[in-house]
């Protein structure tokens, strides 16, 4: 991803995540309001599903899965969520904390041998780069938060795709790249922390992530349609991602372009950092586990209550301004997390309302004004839950 791309890709979700706006129209409708985006070719569709964490108080659709065929979007339609894998690989960490098999303040080199040796590149004034092993070893916590100086993904990874290497090699080539800075530094949003959290797992549990997702967190909470791995009809409920065509002004189908093994056949591994595919209807109820602080609305825990607090807590210290904790953007408010085709998750802290807002857009002229409508619908349902 280009870092233009994966700057406005960030601002969009923490916007949508750090700023709220008060809604009291008891008929606000997000069908209604997000109409006029597809009517006027603006958007091809959306799904909005709003919940507490034990009941689904409001499912929405608008649109379309696929502009052409006009075939309709819905519940059970299979997105790219992306970057929202992110929260999903903290949770899968935090069972492992929990567990007491992860140390948060651990040098991640205790779990991941390759990556004892790191060093940080310092740029010099006549253009050269002369690395210097670091000063301090980074940590799983600062891999959770984005704060261990690690660059976005690697050079390997930009070239063939993040999900082109199975981890355990992944974590080789992450040892044999430089920092971009001494870890604790600053705030660098990096795939590679998390597919550090997700090596570790693997590392202390001996079984494949994949497995240990599907075991832990998505077979107790009954979601059956999320999988790095889509198969055959699940590839057929997939929206079409879209763009703009500045130059006719219209839509125009795109590929899943950090993963072009879903275009090739080339082989795939799951990727922590945005391998994941999922519905909303699915996806909701990882978001009601958060919501219902580790307890899905199967009623079976998965995680622990301080694990949660934890991961919706800021993580990324006092003198850093993003406020990011393990795998969500986190406020006073609210915390969630976003991906690079606009797809969304939110958790309000106070009234306990959970959403999750799919589409299939890499980066529109409406998409801001888009996220809008989600985050004020959101917002209506929560504010008339309180009154009630």
């Amino acid at each position: 991803m280009n870092k233009s791309l994966k700057s406005s890709l960030l601002a969009g979700f923490c916007v949508v995540f750090l700023t709220t706006s008060v809604v009291f129209a008891a008929d606000f409708d997000f069908s209604n309001n997000f109409k006029k985006f597809v009517d006027e070719g603006d958007m091809p569709g959306a799904v909005l599903i709003v919940a507490t964490p034990t009941e689904i108080l409001s499912t929405e659709s608008i649109g379309w899965a696929d502009v052409a065929s006009k075939t309709p979007i819905n519940e059970n339609t299979q997105f790219w969520i992306a970057s929202n894998t992110k929260a999903v690989v903290a949770a899968a960490t935090m069972i492992c904390v929990d567990e007491g098999l992860l140390d948060l303040d651990a040098p991640v080199e205790q779990y991941l041998p390759q990556l004892k040796d790191l060093k940080v590149g310092r740029p010099q004034e006549d253009g050269s780069v002369i690395l210097t092993p670091v000063a301090s070893k980074p940590t799983l916590r600062q891999a959770l938060s984005h704060t261990a100086g690690l660059r976005f993904i690697t050079t390997f990874q930009e070239r063939y795709g993040i999900d082109s290497l199975p981890v355990e090699r992944l974590m080789t080539t992450v040892g044999m790249s430089p920092l971009i800075d001494e870890p604790g530094a600053r705030y660098s949003y990096s795939n590679l922390g998390i597919d550090i959290a997700q090596a570790a797992v693997e590392a202390v549990t001996g079984v494949p992530f994949e497995e240990f997702l599907q075991k832990r967190i998505f077979d107790p909470l009954e979601m059956t349609d999320t999988t790095f791995y889509p198969d055959e009809d699940q590839l057929k409920r997939m929206a079409t991602p879209y763009a703009w065509d500045n130059d006719a002004h219209v839509l125009k189908p795109i590929r899943f372009t950090q993963m072009p093994s879903m275009d090739d056949g080339s082989p795939r591994y799951a990727e922590g950092g945005g391998g994941l595919f999922s519905t909303a209807k699915d996806f909701i109820k990882f978001y009601q586990m958060l919501g219902g602080k580790g307890v899905g609305a199967t009623g079976k825990r998965i995680l622990s209550e301080k694990a949660v607090e934890t991961m919706s807590t800021k993580q990324t210290g006092d003198n850093i301004a993003d406020s990011y904790g393990f795998g969500l953007v986190v406020s006073d408010k609210s915390f969630g997390h976003g991906g690079a085709y606009g797809t969304q998750g939110v958790v309000y802290r106070d009234s306990g309302i959970v959403a999750v807002y799919m589409v299939a857009v890499g980066g529109l002229p409406k998409q801001g004004e888009a996220n809008g409508v989600f985050r004020s619908s959101v917002e209506a349902v929560a504010n008339l839950r309180g009154t009630k």
